[in-house]
């Protein structure tokens, strides 16, 4: 009797990832988890690979790291990303589903004191040198103790140098405050920079 032995199914693969945060600054890393199961099970020694389409989006996904899962199935990056990118995991039959990540610029916001009752603000932007921003700066200035704060004026970028930005404004702060205040910013997005999140708007009141 002739026995024919059926050739092995070949293995169901599939990856899961979650990415953390989903909205990150300029030179901040970007964590991506998560893990590879085959038939259901955690896969040990796996190749993966993080690939990430930059804005505009437009192309192929490039390969961004790779890394080896562990004996949970389980895997970990860390990248630190240029701008707005869709990102996903792939492994040998098997890919993520695609998850976009919104890159804002880095930013450090400042006060100088110029009176009894004025004060300037200054907020800096850092971002790759071949980024343009031109949005205006929107800041909020309102007295300690409140959880809110009204817009107070805005300023204007200013391109200090290849990517570097400031915007300044000047605010009057009233004699009822006696000193005392909190301040914060808001960034607009600039059209075609892909940095931000070009749905995000600034609120009339900031809520600390």
């Amino acid at each position: 009797m002739l026995l024919l032995a059926a050739p092995a199914a070949s293995a169901a693969a599939t990856v899961s990832a979650k990415i953390s945060p989903v909205e990150a600054q300029f030179g901040d890393p970007t964590k991506v988890t998560g893990t590879v199961f085959e038939d259901g099970v955690p896969a040990a020694g796996r190749a993966v690979q993080l690939e990430g389409k930059r804005y505009p989006f437009t192309g192929a996904a490039e390969p961004l790291a790779t890394a080896t899962t562990a004996d949970d199935g389980t895997f970990a990056f860390s990248e630190e990303l240029d701008g707005n990118t869709v990102l996903q995991v792939t492994t040998p039959g098997a890919v993520s589903s695609r998850k976009r990540v919104y890159v804002f610029p880095a930013t450090t916001l400042t006060f100088r004191a110029r009176g009894p009752r004025e004060i300037k603000l200054t907020q800096r932007y850092v971002v790759p040198r071949g980024v343009k921003l031109e949005q205006p700066t929107l800041f909020y200035v309102g007295p300690r103790g409140k959880d809110r704060a009204p817009r107070a004026g805005s300023g204007t970028l200013k391109r200090t140098r290849p990517g570097r930005y400031r915007a300044t404004a000047i605010v009057k702060i009233p004699a009822a405050w006696n000193g005392r205040f909190r301040y914060a910013s808001c960034f607009r997005y600039t059209g075609g920079s892909g940095m931000g999140n070009p749905r995000a708007s600034c609120p009339r009141k900031f809520r600390f």
